[in-house]
Order: structure tokens, then C-alpha cells, then sequence
């Protein structure tokens, strides 16, 4: 019978010793005090049973007696192992190292009391004992024998008050890893307890250390985290935001969390999901099947949601495959924001119409795909809108906006868009067939209406353009018809406006214009004029520097022509600066050929004050070309101070200061005021012959003139009289004390060569 104990004790022993080596060659036991107590705990137990069973099988007593010792110093150790286990698995008491080298410390002494107990016999000694026909040593215990005792259940008694802490404080799914460890723990007490007050012959709690090895380690290093894990990706998976489907090899449903279920089979039958998944696949191969994506609409208690999908195959580590999963996001409340944001942009907040860059497109899509429809493109205006804002107030015209939209989508259908360009300004393309006068009067005449107010008769007038070239761009159609609206502007008969042959050539003739201005500018067509300006007594000092375009296929283009479109669209200031710098390359010539006493007057446009900066412009150029600013004098008119007076007047006081002169050009053909003369710093008042018309109140415009001489005189300014066409305007002149004249008289502008040639 002994022998078999001592083969079930060996047994004992190789199977910690197995477990050690999976333990060893699975984890990392490095730098991880876990496992390193799990293997220290194995090792124990494993010299433990080796010890137990050298006790029990040998015949001589000495050798017995150490037998039995390492037996309980092993014991000692195995209690100190496992306190250092439970305190890296649980945590526990983690900090407390003094306990920790106290324990260690007595564990250093009653190991070393019990070696020499075969001196002095203080803890235990050898008797023989029969059993079932054999005979072995066993021990009694001495007085001592009870400190070691004592201080292992001390031991134990640590061991479970930290299992019991760590299953009290942590979760239920948890409590269990801590209460299975500590449940094998006391069996094994208890069993030792059994061993030792009941007299049994032989120590079987031995045997659960194989049992309880095993267990641990399994529990600790495997199932936990295992299980753990599981546990965590099925929460996981539960709390996600996607439905989440997976199948196995043969495409049965292994896995499907809740929002799968209440999509597909609220009752929990897998059977329905499966079903669906088979259709899905249904001809095709399951390896033939890519991991792929897309977006369904799928429809729950009458509401549609939208859905995106995504398949996804799983592998084995040998690329076998093993299953696949299906997951869904609901991605409706995404899509609606993204065709909410999608149409905050495509449209105005005000009206809900289209705005001006989608409406381009959109126009453009219904041309393109519909060639057989003839369209007219109807763009409205509320003239003077500015005034209903200022009047009536913002809501009030934030109102009638609206209305106006209402008023339009109401009266178009299918095949038609329209869009609210900008502030006022609506635009309409619509089919030539639904169009009609009447449909767009009556709708404007209600709006009209609708600002009930005596004393204001609100006005919309309305371009139409017909649309004969389906590939010009959507704009330029828009433009023509906002032509024909500025056709009838100052008309109050008026309300609608046809973009005819007329308007047609007018706009493409200034398309022409903008289209070859560039070109020309850079290729030398624009040519500076010099019409002479003369003293009183004939002596030429200056000319005024004016512009002629001298096309290559249509001679020259008047002024006229020109001007003021590149007035309007603000290319002015390049053409500005042009002139500016042929000017003052040309004082440069006349310096070198010993003319210095000549200068030239160049004009500033109100426009150059926004495009460029003119004070940086002009001292650019004069210090590039070493002439004095004095000779590069600068002619202005009242518009310039129309808006921010005060910024233009700085600029023109700088440029002054720094040396140019100023002139005020055209003073008394427009709406010059005395208020300027006080305010802007010019050297040379300029005025028109218009004063001396040949009328009936010459008298009266030859005391004006006289009087402006006057004033102009008292304030510093020199006076310069232009328009001069005949010599009984030249003798009258010549005694109002006018500093300069120019006009026909003395010689039309003339091309720089002409001018050189008659005059220098």
C-alpha cells in the first residue's frame, strides 16, 4: 500500500512538473511576477511530494527524519509562495512589503530549527508504523512543532482574508475567479487539518497539490483571461452601434447580438437570420465572395433606415477558412445630416431657393439632358430694394424675399429651377412652352401688392433671354437677361424686358472689349495721346495725356468705347497705371533732350483708389524714372470723393506732400461743390467752356467764370480753362486772369510723335 502512495505522490510531483514546462513555454515569465509566483508555487509542491515520498519509503530513520524536515520547510514555503501569489493575482496588500519580508524573514528561521531538529528533536520525532502488512516512519510532534504551526495558519489565515477582501470589492462576473482559487485552498487545508489531528497515517492533501497546480494555473494564466475576454467582447459587441451577425464554415448562426436580433428575428430564431444570409449568397460560391461593402435601405415599423453593410471573411493561421461576420451601422442619421448640410449649401437659407453656384449646375444638367426642349432663362430684380430695407426694415424686406420665392416655385413645375442669385436678384430657366407674360405678371403684381403702404409703389421687373445658344455658359444667359432688366430701369411704363438683337450686339460688343483687353494691354495697342495746353500769352508747358485704342482690325476705338466699361468692370486701374507710366517715360525723353519745364497731366479713376495703392504707384514710377513729381501732375474729379472721403482725401494730401500737384478736373460740369475746393488739397482748378455756352445766359456763365477765377486766385490755386474751340473765347480769357487754356482751338490730342514733332 505504501508503494502505491508513493507512486500516486511521483505522479503528483511530474504532473506540476509538466505543467511548469507548458507554463515556461507558453508565457513569458520574465518581468511578469504572476507567472513567476505560479512557477515558484509549482516548484515548491513539486520538492514538496519529492520530500514526503523520500520520507515515507525509506528505511533508515536519519534519512527519514531529513525527509520529514525538508517536508515542512517545503510546507513553510509552498504557504509563502501562495500568500505571493495572492497578492500579484488579487492585488491585495500589493504595497505592504514590510508583512511581506516579516514572513519571509520566520520563514527563513523555522526552516533553518526544523534542519536541526535532528539534533535536538524539538519539533518532532520518528516512530515506526504498520500499515496494511508494511511498515514506515512516521512523526509525533514535539513542542515546537506547534510554533511552526502556528505560524503557518497565520499564513493561511492572511492567504484567505485576501481572497475574501478581493471577493467582497470586486464584481460578481470577477468575484468568481477569486472564490474558485480560494475554495481549493481550504480544501487542501482541510484536508491537512484532517491529516493531522485524525491520525491518518499519510499526508493525502499531497495530492491535491497535483490538482490545485493545475487548477491554478489553468485559472489564472487560460480560463480567466480566456473567459474574461469573452465576456468583454460580448458586452462589447452588445453596447456596439452596428448590428453584428457571424457565421461559421457551414454558414450557421454562431453569433448575433441584440441589434441584430430586433432587425432580423425578434423572436431569437437563428433560422431567420440564416435564411437571409443564404439568399444573400445564393449562387455564389463562399470563397468566391470578396469582403466587400454597401449601403441598403432596409424598412422597420413603416420608417426607412439606411444601412451601411459590411462582409468579412475570417482565416485560420494555415489561410483555411473558418466563418464570416456581417456588420451594419446605421448610418441614417449621417445621411440625413449630410443631405441637410448638402442642401444648406446648395440653396438659400432665406427662401429655400437654389443660390447662384447650384443653380449654374443644375441649369446646365436640365440644358443638357432635355436637347429638344427650348428654354428662356427669366431673371427678376425689385427695383430700388435698398429703399424697402431703409424703410421698412430688414424683416420686413427678408419678407417679401420669401414671397417672392413662394410666388416662383408656385408657378413653375417640373423641368424648371429657379434660384435667389443674390440680395434681390432671382433667376428662372424655365421651358419656352410654360412661359408666358401673363403667368409672370400676375405673380409679380401680387407681390407688388402685398407691401401695402400709399406711399411707396413697390416695382419688379423682370429680364427675359432666350435661350439660342444652349452651350453658352449659364452666367453669360443670366447677364443678358439682368442686360434687359437695365434697359428699363429709368422706364416706369415698363416691367418686362426682352434681351433682343440690339441689347444682344450692345453685350457682345462689351464681351469683345473685356475679352481683348488683356491682349491689348500687353501688346502695345492702347497708345498715349497729348492734347497741348497753352499758356494765356501761347507758350506750350504742359499736355494732358489721353488714351486712344489702336486695334490692329478696327483702327481706333473712341474712348468712349471703353471707358466707361472698363469703368464699370474696374480694369480701369490697369489701364490707368499704363498711361501713367508712358507719361512719365516720356517727361524722362523730354528731361534728355533739355525739356524740362514740360509736364503732363495724367487722370486718376475712382477705381484705382480699391485696386491698387496709388500713393506706392506713383512714386514707384517717378522715382524709376528720375523725374520730378511736380512734372507728373495728377487730375481728379469729385467722384473720387463720393465714398470714404476722408481715406481719398489722405491719400491725395500724401502724394502731394510728397511732391505732385493736383488737379481738379471738370469742375463745374458736374456737381462740384464749394465744400470740396475747402477740403481737397489741389494746386490747379480746371473748368469747363460749358459755363460759355452761346446762349442766352452767357452774361450770366462769363460772371460765374469770373468769379470762380476769383476764388480760386484767393485760395492759392492756379486756373487752367479747357473746351476753348474759337477765338472770341480765347480773348475773353485772356482777361479773366486764367493761368492755362486748352481746347480745339489750339490743337486736338495728337499721337506722341505729332506732338513732339509740333512742339518740341
Amino acid at each position: 500500500m505504501i508503494k502505491l502512495y508513493v507512486a500516486v505522490f511521483l505522479l503528483t510531483a511530474f504532473i506540476m512538473l509538466v505543467c511548469g514546462v507548458y507554463i515556461a513555454t507558453k508565457h513569458t515569465i520574465k518581468q511578469n511576477k504572476l507567472n513567476i509566483s505560479i512557477m515558484q508555487l509549482l516548484a515548491v509542491g513539486i520538492v514538496a511530494c519529492l520530500t514526503y515520498t523520500h520520507a515515507i519509503s525509506v528505511r533508515t530513520e536519519l534519512a527519514a527524519e531529513f525527509g520529514y524536515a525538508f517536508y515542512f520547510i517545503s510546507i513553510d514555503w509552498i504557504l509563502i509562495t501562495f500568500l505571493f501569489y495572492s497578492r500579484q493575482y488579487t492585488r491585495i496588500w500589493i504595497d505592504q512589503y514590510a508583512s511581506a519580508l516579516i514572513t519571509a524573514t520566520i520563514a527563513v528561521l523555522d526552516s533553518i530549527s526544523l534542519f536541526f531538529n535532528y539534533k535536538w528533536h524539538h519539533a518532532f520525532y520518528l516512530v515506526k508504523k504498520e500499515f496494511d502488512g508494511e511498515w514506515f516512519y512516521v512523526f509525533k510532534i514535539n513542542d515546537y512543532y506547534v510554533v511552526h504551526l502556528v505560524f503557518c495558519y497565520i499564513i493561511v489565515a492572511m492567504i484567505i482574508m485576501i481572497f475574501i477582501q478581493k471577493s467582497y470589492l470586486t464584481s460578481g462576473f470577477h468575484r468568481n475567479r477569486y472564490l474558485s482559487i480560494l475554495v481549493i485552498f481550504v480544501g487542501i487545508i482541510l484536508l491537512d487539518v484532517v491529516y493531522l489531528f485524525f491520525d491518518y497515517p499519510v499526508d493525502i492533501s499531497i495530492c491535491l497539490y497535483s490538482v490545485a497546480s493545475i487548477f491554478v494555473s489553468y485559472y489564472t494564466l487560460l480560463y480567466n483571461p480566456k473567459t474574461f475576454v469573452e465576456y468583454m467582447l460580448s458586452t462589447i459587441t452588445e453596447r456596439m452601434e452596428c448590428a453584428l451577425v457571424s457565421f461559421d464554415e457551414n454558414d450557421n448562426c454562431i453569433y448575433s447580438n441584440q441589434q441584430a436580433n430586433r432587425m432580423f428575428s425578434p423572436g431569437g430564431d437563428t433560422k431567420l437570420i440564416e435564411d437571409r444570409f443564404k439568399r444573400w449568397r445564393e449562387g455564389r460560391e463562399t470563397n468566391s465572395i470578396s469582403n466587400t461593402s454597401w449601403n441598403e435601405i432596409y424598412n422597420f415599423n413603416g420608417e426607412e433606415y439606411r444601412f451601411d453593410i459590411h462582409f468579412n471573411k475570417i482565416y485560420d493561421k494555415r489561410g483555411f477558412y473558418c466563418g464570416c461576420y456581417f456588420s451594419f451601422y446605421d448610418v441614417t442619421g449621417d445621411f440625413l445630416a449630410y443631405e441637410e448640410e448638402k442642401y444648406r449649401s446648395s440653396h438659400d437659407a432665406l427662401t429655400g431657393a437654389l443660390n447662384r453656384e447650384s443653380f449654374y449646375e443644375e441649369a446646365r444638367n436640365i440644358l443638357d439632358e432635355n436637347p429638344e426642349i427650348d428654354y428662356v432663362m427669366v431673371c427678376c430684380d425689385i427695383k430700388g430694394f435698398k429703399l424697402i430695407n431703409d424703410v421698412f426694415g430688414v424683416d420686413k424686406g427678408d419678407e417679401l424675399l420669401v414671397r417672392c420665392a413662394d410666388t416662383i416655385r408656385d408657378r413653375i413645375a417640373g423641368g424648371a429651377t429657379f434660384a435667389r442669385l443674390e440680395a434681390d436678384r432671382f433667376a428662372v430657366l424655365v421651358p419656352k412652352s410654360r412661359y408666358s407674360e401673363e403667368i409672370f405678371m400676375t405673380g409679380m403684381n401680387q407681390i407688388s401688392h402685398s407691401l401695402d403702404n400709399s406711399q411707396y409703389r413697390m416695382v419688379i421687373l423682370a429680364g427675359v433671354y432666350d435661350i439660342y445658344d444652349r452651350d453658352a455658359p449659364i452666367v453669360s444667359m443670366c447677364d443678358g437677361a439682368f442686360l434687359a432688366i437695365e434697359s428699363i430701369k429709368d422706364s416706369f411704363k415698363n416691367a418686362i424686358a426682352y434681351y433682343g438683337d440690339m441689347l444682344r450686339h450692345e453685350y457682345m460688343t462689351e464681351q469683345k472689349i473685356l475679352a481683348e483687353f488683356e491682349t491689348a494691354l500687353q501688346t502695345g495697342q492702347f497708345a498715349m495721346f497729348l492734347q497741348p495746353v497753352v499758356t494765356v500769352d501761347g507758350r506750350i508747358t504742359m499736355a494732358e495725356a489721353l488714351v486712344r485704342w489702336i486695334h490692329p482690325d478696327r483702327g481706333i476705338i473712341a474712348p468712349l468705347s471703353f471707358i466707361p466699361l472698363l469703368e464699370k468692370t474696374g480694369y480701369i486701374y490697369k489701364l490707368d497705371q499704363y498711361i501713367w507710366e508712358q507719361a512719365a517715360k516720356r517727361l524722362a525723353y523730354w528731361t534728355s533732350l533739355g525739356h524740362e519745364e514740360l509736364s503732363i497731366s495724367v487722370n486718376i479713376s475712382v477705381k484705382d483708389f480699391y485696386y491698387m495703392d496709388i500713393y506706392e504707384t506713383l512714386v514707384s514710377i517717378v522715382e524709376k524714372y528720375h523725374i520730378e513729381p511736380s512734372r507728373l501732375k495728377l487730375e481728379i474729379t469729385e467722384t473720387i470723393f463720393m465714398t470714404e472721403k476722408e481715406r481719398q482725401i489722405d491719400i491725395m494730401s500724401s502724394l502731394k506732400d510728397y511732391g505732385f500737384l493736383i488737379e481738379i478736373d471738370d469742375f463745374g460740369s458736374g456737381y462740384s461743390s464749394l465744400n470740396m475746393l475747402k477740403e481737397v488739397p489741389a494746386d490747379i482748378l480746371k473748368m469747363d467752356m460749358a459755363f460759355l455756352a452761346m446762349d442766352k445766359n452767357i452774361t450770366r456763365g462769363r460772371k460765374i467764370v469770373n468769379t470762380i477765377i476769383t476764388l480760386a486766385k484767393a485760395l492759392g490755386m492756379m486756373v487752367t480753362i479747357e473746351g476753348v474751340e474759337n477765338e472770341d473765347q480765347l480773348n475773353y480769357l485772356k482777361g479773366t486772369g486764367a493761368d492755362y487754356l486748352q481746347g480745339y482751338y489750339f490743337n486736338k490730342p495728337l499721337p506722341v510723335k505729332k506732338f513732339e514733332e509740333l512742339y518740341l
